[in-house]
């Protein structure tokens, strides 16, 4: 089987997969925070402010019910490696 027929194979095996809405966002996307507005994910939600010329207050919350959920799903380490990648490139797009 060549290289190409594989990728084939394992792309149409894994779009027959069902998938939660929620899959792979436990963490809130990072290119899109505003002062002021929290960024949400399903876990993790970021809260950055300003109190003040140069001065920001930071928040972090983390809900413990929805990481419980998270940790019963099925899918739950594919959500969790795929919110991984996706917070990882985000953080290039937000340093270039």
């Amino acid at each position: 089987m060549k290289i190409e027929e594989i990728r084939e194979t394992d792309r149409t095996a894994h779009s027959a997969m069902p998938t939660k809405s929620c899959f792979g966002t436990i963490f809130p996307d990072v290119t899109r925070i505003q002062f002021g507005c929290p960024a949400v994910g399903k876990v993790f939600t970021i809260l950055i402010d300003t109190v003040g010329p140069g001065k920001r207050t930071r928040k972090l919350n983390i809900d413990e019910a929805a990481w419980d959920d998270c940790r019963r799903c099925d899918d739950f380490q594919n959500c969790y490696n795929f919110s991984l990648a996706k917070l990882e490139m985000q953080r290039v797009l937000v340093s270039l």
